[in-house]
């Protein structure tokens, strides 16, 4: 994989394998799928929509009444976005694509959203701690590692100043 600028700074390239675009379209089938069937009591869904109120549950109750639906349809559209680029045809080469600024966040968006679900299936509760159940998956530690890397990288082209 490799994380690029486009000219002027306007936004990112990313250049991925074949094998890596299509780990990225599954991821986020895997993150609609949570957002889209995701039982109201499994962790994972209340790390990516967690309680805005928790000393007062009506205000919780109105706020996610009246924000909720919105939150998930920007994360749902975000998948879909990361899932329409990654699209790959099996027998072709590298994958490129090319973000402009606004579509390189709403990717960090669905990177954050992603590594959410993946610390919580794996068991990172403070990732400065990384005290993970170290019997969980090891598929799902490598994917939560890997799409910080991509993170990361996204956000060093982006603003460079912090990188």
């Amino acid at each position: 994989m490799i994380v690029a600028g486009l000219g002027g700074g306007d936004g990112v390239r990313i250049v991925l394998e074949i094998e890596e675009a299509m780990l990225l379209s599954e991821l986020a089938d895997q993150v609609d799928s949570v957002l889209l069937l995701g039982e109201a009591d499994d962790p994972a869904l209340g790390r990516l929509l967690p309680d805005a109120y928790t000393d007062d549950r009506d205000a919780a109750h109105d706020y996610t009444r009246y924000t909720r639906d919105s939150l998930v349809d920007g994360k749902r559209q975000a998948a879909q976005r990361v899932r329409d680029a990654t699209a790959v045809d099996e027998h072709g080469g590298a994958v490129q694509i090319e973000l402009d600024q606004s579509e390189a966040w709403g990717w960090l968006t669905f990177l954050t959203d992603l590594r959410l679900i993946l610390a919580e299936r794996v068991g990172i509760v403070d990732e400065d701690e990384e005290e993970a159940d170290e019997t969980r998956d090891d598929y799902l530690r490598a994917a939560y590692e890997w799409a910080g890397f991509v993170q990361g990288s996204m956000l060093e082209v982006l603003d460079p100043i912090r990188g």
